[in-house]
């Protein structure tokens, strides 16, 4: 019904028109206080009288929001609308009010009608008077505008301070480096007037000065920190790997720093392990610059030198002490154990190891050194191959029980029979021969019955007494090789082919010398002392050796610098101070 049709069917004095919940209805004039909500139309209230309590209370609510109680706007969030039951509200106000109740259950908040945030219509009414908040909402623009930058602003500074703390802290470590390089160069001024390496040929007399020796050319600087462990060659791309601790405080761990061997200079380091490493290995063999590395995380990785990156991670049972080649196999890999196991890998599969291969039973050692040994077909007769594994207490022979490695398929699974070797003594390091690996050299430490450092040159023998019966393994000792009395680390000795001289030589650290012993393993008789620059910090003992280009070059590695040295074929080229320089290696 309209409002006309009611108008005309009412009568004066009988009852009054009424909004109540939205519509229109005639409530008799005695029933009007029983209402408990109603609105009256715009004709009723232009009939009240002007200055009334009612007319004024519609005054008032017609400029503000009944939900908050203040002025509509005409621009912004709390510019004026309605809902379809025709109420009017701020526009912020209603959408808080209607997504507090929810999506289905919303409801007017003044006659309880139900609305939802579609339903929301913007105004815009000419005799309501809003206020004007332009000039506030591009004020309130332009606050969040400047709180942005001023954010931004704040993150620029935290940067640009953590920035100046790394770069502090190089300031420092480069301050100290450069420090402890110009003592070096200042202190080989007058070493280098004198002898570095004393040669046990000149003490003899001048009939043997055309034999030759080492002399020093260069000290490489490798790590402030020290923890350098490990030094391998890898001839034909003419680099030196060297184990050291990162020194980069964000970045700890340990990697390989790789060192030019033809230039002497260091060159990049990669990180790589979390722990220290035990062990590096290149193939004898195989020309593709991938060394393995051996550390106490329980893992064996493989890393390119070519582009610096690791190719391929193994996880073990226990922490690494020692890894080899299976050479002339490209395919195979030992890594032993702290438990006292190998592991053989086929770098075919990349899952897991192809064999556990326990030493022995009744001891968990570590395995400290591993050397593989290839089949040899001679006169003689077949020399089974096999690994030669070090312990801290025993020396073992693993016998493949198949001929070669070099044929199988891959994830074949390989057998070995244990030969236990006469060799008595607290071990340290294995080194076989390049050129016939059945000659090995062992090292022991000094003991209550060999108060030295001692150095074994044995020869693996085999003798089979038919055809279809096991070998027999052992060794024949060849020379014995006294050393120091003396042994502070693990250090670990080297035999190699000298080709200039045409000698089998053994070169191993001296605690009481302060360097590093070279034998002739022919004669047994020492050649050399090599001596070390006392000038540089910390000099420490010879940690490890690795010969190389031959053994024209002889690096000595300690707990912070490679100090390498080259073979000259007269004494005075031995000992000269030509070419003697120091290189400190970068961050």
């Amino acid at each position: 019904m309209s409002l006309s049709d009611i108008s005309d069917n009412l009568g004066e004095g009988e009852a009054e028109v009424v909004r109540v919940d939205g519509e229109w209805e005639l409530v008799p004039t005695c029933e009007v206080d029983d209402v408990d909500v109603f609105e009256k139309d715009e004709e009723y209230c232009e009939d009240a009288a002007p200055g009334g309590i009612g007319d004024q209370s519609m005054v008032d609510e017609s400029g503000t929001c009944m939900i908050c109680f203040e002025s509509w706007t005409t621009s912004g969030p709390h510019r004026i609308c309605c809902l379809r039951c025709g109420h009017l509200f701020g526009r912020s106000c209603v959408i808080k009010w209607l997504n507090m109740q929810g999506a289905k259950a919303g409801k007017c908040p003044q006659c309880n009608a139900k609305a939802q945030t579609r339903d929301i219509r913007v105004l815009f009414c000419k005799k309501i008077t809003a206020v004007d908040t332009t000039d506030r909402d591009r004020a309130l623009h332009d606050l969040e505008v400047e709180r942005k930058l001023r954010k931004k602003a704040e993150l620029e500074l935290s940067e640009c301070k953590f920035k100046l703390q790394l770069a502090s802290c190089d300031a420092e470590q480069l301050r100290a480096e450069l420090t402890d390089l110009r003592t070096i160069v200042a202190g080989f001024k007058s070493v280098a007037r004198s002898s570095v390496s004393t040669t046990e040929s000149k003490k003899l007399g001048e009939g043997n000065s055309d034999v030759g020796g080492y002399g020093l050319e260069k000290c490489i600087s490798m790590s402030a920190g020290g923890q350098c462990r490990v030094v391998a060659s890898c001839d034909y791309i003419n680099l030196l790997c060297v184990s050291q601790a990162s020194m980069n405080p964000l970045f700890k761990g340990f990697g390989v720093r790789k060192v030019h061997s033809g230039e002497m200079r260091p060159l990049k380091y990669i990180h790589l392990h979390p722990q220290p490493i035990r062990d590096l290995a290149f193939h004898p063999d195989q020309q593709d610059a991938i060394v393995a590395s051996a550390s106490l995380d329980k893992s064996l990785k493989l890393t390119s030198l070519l582009v610096d990156q690791v190719v391929q991670t193994y996880s073990c049972p226990a922490p690494v002490w020692s890894c080899c080649w299976a050479s002339p196999s490209p395919n195979y890999l030992f890594a032993g154990c702290a438990n006292g196991t190998v592991l053989l890998f086929d770098i075919r599969v990349t899952s897991r190891e192809v064999s556990v291969i326990s030493i022995c039973e009744s001891s968990s050692a570590p395995v400290t050194a591993l050397q593989y040994i290839p089949p040899e077909h001679e006169k003689s007769g077949f020399y089974p191959g096999g690994l030669l594994a070090g312990q801290l207490t025993q020396v073992t022979f693993l016998e493949e029980e198949a001929e070669g490695m070099v044929n199988r398929g891959a994830g074949e699974e390989v057998a070995f029979r244990a030969h236990p070797l006469p060799l008595e003594g607290s071990l340290v390091s294995l080194s076989c021969l390049g050129t016939r690996r059945s000659l090995f050299l062992a090292s022991y430490r000094p003991s209550t019955r060999v108060p030295r450092v001692r150095h074994l040159f044995s020869e693996l023998t085999v003798t089979r007494s038919g055809a279809d019966h096991p070998c027999s393994c052992d060794c024949k000792e060849i020379v014995s090789l006294f050393g120091g009395t003396q042994m502070r680390m693990l250090s670990r000795a080297r035999v190699f082919h000298q080709e200039q001289s045409n000698q089998i030589l053994a070169v191993a650290g001296d605690d009481d010398t302060g360097g590093a012993l070279v034998w002739s393993c022919e004669t047994g008789s020492r050649l050399q002392t090599l001596h070390l620059p006392t000038v540089c910090p910390s000099p420490g003992p010879v940690i490890d050796v690795c010969a190389f280009n031959n053994g024209q070059h002889l690096a000595l590695l300690t707990d912070h610098v490679v100090n390498v040295f080259r073979w000259s074929q007269s004494s005075t080229g031995a000992t000269g101070d030509s070419g003697i320089a120091v290189v400190e290696c970068g961050g």
